[in-house]
């Protein structure tokens, strides 16, 4: 049965994607590979990811090397200036927390970047692949990658603490590292995404404006 095929009783919890979803004019590994001045060698490791030669995992490990050295508190002071993020944010937020719908942001990328968004958004969950960070540095080194299934992981992990049943969940992505929420989700929506994803969610929509996911949403509420 298609997703799109779903019923819904109750939004209980909605899931956010970070890279490509709520950040728009870079991505959160890009963005520690250019305050660490390797963006050349990133595009190298971004070509052998596009031909097929490393997978996005692979490559996410690869890319991890040339954030070797950063230190965290530039990440800290330097996100708000260098990253651009999609409008109304904070309006969604608002209107979920005024319906007592729990949010969660889940990320393939740093959950270092995750937090910054998460905590100024003030997210419920928030959840990232961990990079590793030894005296106030960046190693270089993936310590765990959510990859293709962690991110349906972490969100069963949040649901069960909360009693939250997935039926009664809603994902917001944009990629193939969404899939897997969007097969198991009551209800999902692609954001900006390319057709593969498109074809997979139940609802799509096009905008640099979060706040035009709200119309979908309020018709999934009253159902």
């Amino acid at each position: 049965m298609k997703n799109s095929d779903r019923s819904i009783k109750k939004i209980e919890c909605v899931c956010f994607d970070m890279d490509g979803t709520l950040i728009r004019s870079t991505d959160s590994v890009r963005f520690l590979c250019e305050l660490n001045d390797n963006l050349d060698a990133l595009g190298e490791i971004e070509g052998f990811e596009y031909s097929g030669k490393v997978s996005w995992i692979e490559a996410d490990h690869l890319k991890a090397r040339l954030i070797e050295g950063l230190e965290l508190d530039r990440v800290e002071s330097e996100f708000w200036s260098s990253v651009e993020l999609i409008q109304n944010i904070e309006q969604v937020l608002a209107y979920l927390k005024e319906r007592r719908i729990r949010t969660v942001l889940i990320t393939a990328g740093p959950t270092q970047v995750a937090d910054l968004l998460g905590i100024e958004f003030g997210f419920d969950g928030i959840y990232g692949s961990r990079y590793e960070v030894i005296g106030g540095r960046f190693t270089g080194r993936i310590t765990h990658h959510l990859g293709t299934v962690g991110k349906l992981s972490c969100l069963r992990d949040f649901c069960e603490e909360n009693d939250i049943a997935l039926s009664r969940c809603v994902a917001v992505g944009d990629s193939e590292s969404d899939l897997e929420l969007f097969k198991k989700c009551g209800k999902s929506i692609a954001i900006n995404a390319d057709d593969k994803v498109t074809k997979k969610a139940s609802e799509s929509v096009v905008t640099e404006n979060l706040a035009d996911i709200l119309d979908i949403l309020e018709s999934w509420l009253g159902e």
